[in-house]
Parts: structure tokens; sequence; C-alpha cells
């Protein structure tokens, strides 16, 4: 049997995935679990859901409502 990566078309539209997928955000608490386990492995890492809302509050804390 084939395995995935013989197949060039799903090879291309997974690389695709993961390309938007870094663009996007949307794997940037894989990546936070992923810094987590290798530079602060004693610390136990936020859940997906407190996660994003830090991103936000991060992202959001700069505007203050002035314009």
């Amino acid at each position: 049997m084939a395995q995935a990566t013989d197949n060039p078309v799903r090879q291309f539209l997974s690389s695709g995935l993961s390309l938007l997928r870094g663009v996007t955000g949307d794997d940037a608490h894989e990546k936070y679990l992923a810094h987590m386990r290798a530079n602060r492995p004693d610390e136990v890492p936020l859940s997906a859901r407190d996660f994003f809302r830090a991103q936000q509050e991060n992202r959001w804390s700069c505007i203050n409502g002035c314009c």
C-alpha cells in the first residue's frame, strides 16, 4: 500500500494547508505547546481556550478607543 507521502497531490495539499495554518495563526497553540515542552517542561501550559484569550488580549490591548 502506498504511503501518503508517495502521492504528490496529497503532499502538495498538505504543504498548502500547513502554510495556510501558519499564515493565519491557526497553528499558534501547537507551536506554543511544542515550545513549552522543549523549554519549560516543568510548567503547565495554557489550554487552547486560555491561550487564545491571552493572544487576543495581547493583540488588542494597545487599542484604547481614541479613534
